[in-house]
């Protein structure tokens, strides 16, 4: 459960430097979700924002800032 609770760190710590709105995971998702599926979301985050564009990234911005 700590190797889940770091990978959940550390994947909010990509959001959070990437200027995206935190989120909470509940407790009992954590507990079903396994280590694997944790460091697949961590590696889709990493590859999407390296491929994402400068506009892209600016429009992303933008969109959130208007939700």
């Amino acid at each position: 459960m700590e190797d889940k609770k770091r990978l959940l760190n550390e994947i909010k710590e990509l959001w959070s430097s990437k200027n995206i709105d935190s989120f909470d995971i509940a407790p009992e998702l954590l507990e079903y979700l396994e280590l694997e599926d944790l460091e697949k979301l961590k590696a889709k985050i990493l590859n999407s924002l390296q491929n994402l564009t400068k506009e892209q990234k600016e429009w992303l911005s933008n969109f959130r800032k208007l939700s």
